[in-house]
């Protein structure tokens, strides 16, 4: 048999579907063929498990570590890293979270898993140290306006919710639970700082519709609706916005 075959049968015998490699494994006089797969299953749960529980560490003590294990199991199976990167694998696990039914009244948890998967990217993404030259920006023409282009930081990302993620959020980490309506819709940019903090950032409605809209490339003419440009200031005074582009003249 090929390494290549082997492996791959050896994968989908770790995933329960079939039990094909028992004839490539030795049994051994204190364990059979059939006990070291198992063996070998449960030591693969395991260590994805242990990687879904550093990535989602606020998640699991919203629910519990028993559920948590429960649960990270079936999505392991349903949806196998693919990858041999483990610190890649987690892509999913909100959407997963968020069509159990025991969870249906408890939305804020699929949505902490959403905002946790977001902090572990952003946490990867490569700070780009670049300044807005104001001074620039003053000097730009009358007619140039609708066509600016701004850009923000390479290291802000974007998370928007009906629960408020931001208050479940400073509740867990600063271990300080209080009464409080987490039905609040909650607007956030995550900024990664050059000693590998997260800044969370909170924005109003507004202030997000006109980071967002930017973030996509659009220029401040394809921006709607227009009353958004009054949000700029904050944009800037909060340091959302790194550089900006005009068109060049013939």
């Amino acid at each position: 048999m090929k390494l290549r075959q082997l492996q791959k049968q050896f994968s989908e015998s770790l995933l329960y579907q079939h039990e094909n490699i028992l004839e490539q494994i030795k049994e051994r006089k204190s364990i059979n063929s059939e006990q070291r797969l198992q063996v070998y299953r449960n030591s693969f749960i395991m260590g994805v498990t242990e990687a879904l529980a550093t990535t989602y560490q606020h998640t699991v003590a919203l629910v519990g570590e028993d559920f948590f294990n429960a649960v990270s199991r079936q999505f392991i199976l349903n949806q196998p890293p693919i990858e041999n990167n483990i610190i890649v694998y987690g892509d999913g696990f909100s959407d997963y979270l968020d069509r159990l039914p025991q969870l249906k009244k408890m939305p804020y948890i699929s949505e902490m898993a959403r905002f946790e998967w977001l902090l572990e990217q952003t946490s990867n993404i490569e700070v780009e140290n670049k300044s807005l030259d104001v001074a620039r920006l003053a000097e730009v023409d009358d007619e140039q306006l609708e066509q600016l282009q701004f850009s923000i930081p390479k290291q802000i990302t974007l998370f928007q919710s009906e629960q408020n993620i931001n208050q479940l959020y400073k509740m867990i980490i600063n271990n300080a639970v209080i009464e409080s309506n987490l039905n609040i819709p909650c607007y956030l940019a995550l900024k990664k700082q050059p000693d590998f903090r997260i800044e969370l950032i909170t924005l109003n409605k507004d202030q997000f519709l006109l980071l967002d809209q930017i973030k996509a490339g659009k220029c401040l003419g394809q921006i709607t609706p227009i009353t958004l440009h009054q949000q700029l200031p904050h944009l800037l005074e909060k340091r959302l916005i790194n550089d900006f582009s005009t068109p060049s003249r013939s």
